[in-house]
């Protein structure tokens, strides 16, 4: 007995000298990060380029869009498990996921609660129908936060920023990179803000549009553009017929400039309306959801293409 007293003596005062183990006071570097939706798949994945041995996978399918009416499957839970890092784009988007996400606790990268006042910035900018039918039935934060933060360029920079960030501190050997890809991202998002603001210094008064659904309004404020309506409030729901009547009839009062599609979406709708108003129809990509086999710099590419668009659109207009 004497003797035994002895080793947990000895063991205790070797604790004493060593203090905790190395291993819980370093964490593991991040090897496994899953997406939760495919516009955060593809920052991450730009972030992320170039960094050895990091693997990016995507929750929720890239054809799916955003995941509001999405039932998860044991498997995705287990991917939600597995993972190292989780990204979310937050504000209500993957709600289906909330009890599994709070089990991991800090190891989900919530994007939309780091935007902070970059984020209420746009409170007065985003239609009243942002704040529609689908937010409120989806559990989306307070009236007036839409969770579409990934379609516009300023949001979108400061997601990627956010995402280097968190890398950078799971994974110091790599920080540079992961920073420097972020800055690259966003300097090219920069460029494209200016173009779109450029669009928007028109003679007395802004551009005014018509949105097919409300993902592309974050990209609307960003250009300084009036949104004077959304003709499909719920992405899962098709308009009603008195719905499109109003919006019909307004549009003919309101003369916008221009009807934003999203290629989403189907456009039978949107043509319609173009017809019948004989307003120009234009439609652009919210990257809501898209091919998986891109290269990294997609959402980059997929932004240019957007304004490039909108550019060569509002160049023909004799009316602006």
């Amino acid at each position: 007995m004497k003797s035994l007293s002895l080793f947990f003596a000895a063991v205790l005062a070797v604790f004493s000298l060593v203090g905790p183990l190395a291993v819980s006071v370093h964490a593991a570097p991040v090897r496994s990060v899953l997406a939760g939706t495919y516009p955060v798949w593809l920052l991450t994945r730009a972030v992320t380029e170039g960094v050895p041995g990091i693997e990016v996978g995507l929750l929720v399918a890239a054809a799916t869009g955003c995941p509001h009416d999405y039932a998860p499957t044991p498997a995705d839970l287990l991917r939600i498990e597995q993972a190292d890092l989780v990204v979310i784009n937050g504000l209500g988007m993957e709600d289906a996921f909330r009890d599994a996400l709070s089990r991991r606790g800090g190891d989900v990268l919530d994007c939309g609660a780091s935007l902070g006042e970059a984020l209420t910035a746009y409170a007065g900018k985003l239609p009243a129908a942002a704040c529609g039918r689908e937010h409120h039935d989806h559990g989306h934060a307070a009236c007036g936060v839409n969770p579409h933060a990934f379609a516009g360029p300023r949001l979108a920079a400061r997601m990627a920023e956010s995402i280097a960030e968190e890398l950078a501190r799971r994974d110091p050997a790599h920080a540079d990179r992961y920073r420097e890809n972020a800055a690259r991202l966003g300097a090219g998002l920069h460029d494209l803000l200016q173009r779109l603001r450029r669009l928007a210094q028109r003679e007395d008064r802004p551009v005014r549009v018509l949105l097919q659904h409300d993902a592309l309004a974050y990209l609307a404020a960003d250009a300084g553009f009036a949104v004077l309506g959304i003709v499909q409030e719920a992405s899962s729901e098709a308009p009603t017929a008195s719905h499109l009547m109003r919006i019909l009839e307004e549009a003919r009062q309101e003369r916008p400039d221009l009807l934003l599609g999203e290629q989403q979406f189907t456009d039978r709708t949107m043509q319609m309306l173009s017809e019948e108003a004989d307003i120009p129809l234009l439609c652009l990509d919210s990257l809501a959801s898209g091919p998986e086999d891109v290269p990294a710099d997609h959402y980059l590419r997929v932004m240019q293409n957007n304004v490039s668009l909108l550019e060569e659109r509002l160049a023909h207009q004799p009316s602006l």
